[in-house]
C-alpha cells in the first residue's frame, strides 16, 4: 500500500515529535493512505494534527482545545477545514466533543474519519473527492487492532520507536503481553524508573545504564 510521504521538516527526526507521531498513527496513517500529506504541529504548546488537501485547504484535527500527549486522554474530535490565506473556506468538519454536534461519538476515531471521508466526497475538487473516497473505502475494509510499543532515546540521544509485538485483535491480550515484556525487562537487567496509566494503558520508562526506553500499550494503526 502506498503511503502520502512524512512532512519536510527537522522536527521529523526529533524523539518528541516521532513520539506524538506514534500515538497519533491510528490517524494519520488512514489519511496518508487516502493520499494526504499529514503533521503534527505544537505551536505555542498547542497541539493539533494537519491534512493537506488536493484543492489547497486542509483539516485541522483536535480535541475541544488541543490534542494531549497521549491518544487515550482524547476525549472528543474536533475537525475542521482551512485555508492559509482565503479564510473562505473554513468551515466545520466534525465536532465530537462536549457540546458538540456530534457529542455522542466522542474519542470514536473511526466515526470522525468516516464523517471526514463523507465530507471530503461532498467538496467539488475531484482530487479531494476521490480522496474521500479511497478513505472511506480503506475504513471499511479495516479494523483496530491493539499492539505493545516502545520509544527509545540511546546514549548519542538517537530516538527510534517499533511496535515489539503484536498486533493483537483483543485489548486484553495486548494487556497480557505488557506483562509479560515488563517481566523479561527486569530479568534483562532494566531499572523501572517510572510508570503511569491504569491497567488497561499501562505506560512504563526503563533505564539501563545511559539508555531510556518507554513501554506501553498502543492502539494500532487502522491499515
Amino acid at each position: 500500500m502506498n503511503f502520502a510521504p512524512l512532512p519536510d521538516h527537522g522536527r521529523v527526526g526529533r524523539p518528541e515529535w516521532q513520539s506524538l507521531w506514534m500515538q497519533y498513527e491510528p490517524i494519520t496513517r488512514p489519511l496518508r493512505a487516502a493520499g494526504l500529506v499529514c503533521d503534527i504541529e505544537t505551536c505555542g504548546g498547542q497541539t493539533v494534527i494537519y491534512a493537506d488537501l488536493p484543492d489547497g485547504t486542509h483539516l485541522v484535527i483536535a480535541d475541544h482545545d488541543a490534542l494531549p500527549d497521549r491518544l487515550e486522554q482524547v476525549t472528543g474530535w474536533h475537525v475542521r477545514r482551512g485555508h492559509h490565506d482565503n479564510p473562505t473556506h473554513d468551515g466545520p468538519v466534525f465536532d465530537s466533543t462536549k457540546g458538540g454536534e456530534h457529542e455522542k461519538y466522542g474519542a470514536d476515531i473511526i466515526s470522525m474519519l468516516a464523517a471526514t471521508a463523507l465530507y471530503l466526497k461532498s467538496l467539488t475538487d475531484a482530487d479531494t473527492q476521490s480522496a474521500g473516497a479511497k478513505l472511506g473505502e480503506l475504513l471499511l475494509a479495516t479494523a483496530q487492532r491493539f499492539a505493545v510499543s516502545f520509544l527509545g532515546v540511546d546514549s548519542q540521544h538517537a530516538g527510534r520507536g517499533r511496535v515489539i509485538t503484536g498486533p493483537f485483535d483483543s485489548h486484553a491480550e495486548a494487556v497480557k503481553e505488557y506483562g509479560r515484556q515488563a517481566n523479561l525487562l527486569m530479568e534483562g537487567g532494566w531499572h523501572l524508573a517510572h510508570e503511569q496509566g491504569s491497567t488497561d494503558w499501562p505506560l512504563t520508562v526503563w533505564q539501563r545504564r545511559d539508555v531510556l526506553q518507554v513501554v506501553f500499550v498502543s492502539r494500532q494503526p487502522l491499515l
